[in-house]
């Protein structure tokens, strides 16, 4: 007979029931004992990711960057960005086609990089200001052109 447990340490360990009544404390401090034997007593620097919820004894961070949402559909790409109307007559908004450059934002001389998650096309970009939204949408530059690559041996 083979050995599941073996290779499935946790299957006894964490029942519905049990992660119910679980405390998130409890469940956070053991998740860190298994990162730090498995990635070393230094894992956190090895990732690049931040807790996205502050502790409750640390103060919210006063230089807060703008919410920026970016989604796409199957044609297009939207970025939607938090402005005000007095900002708006200062910035310039430029992209190439993997990228969104809006400059003097959020501070004036400060330019803001956005990566895009797709190519987009040069032509067809529309920018609205509406109810302190700049949406931005790009049209998705879809890339069918594949190549063969021959293997040497």
């Amino acid at each position: 007979m083979f050995e599941w447990n073996k290779y499935f340490p946790f299957h006894n360990q964490f029942s519905k029931e049990a992660l119910k009544k679980a405390d998130p404390k409890e469940v956070e401090t053991y998740v860190n004992r298994v990162m730090e034997s498995v990635f070393g007593s230094d894992h956190a620097a090895q990732f690049p990711f931040r807790d996205p919820l502050p502790k409750k004894d640390q103060p919210a961070k006063s230089d807060a960057k703008p919410d920026i949402d970016l989604f796409e559909t199957t044609d297009h790409v939207f970025v939607k960005v938090p402005i005000s109307e007095s900002q708006l007559e200062q910035v310039k908004i430029k992209h190439t086609s993997h990228a969104l450059m809006i400059e003097n934002f959020p501070n004036l001389d400060h330019p803001k990089k956005i990566n895009l998650p797709c190519l987009v096309k040069r032509k067809g970009t529309k920018a609205v200001y509406k109810d302190g939204l700049l949406e931005v949408m790009f049209q998705k530059q879809h890339d069918y052109n594949m190549s063969e690559v021959e293997i040497i041996r």
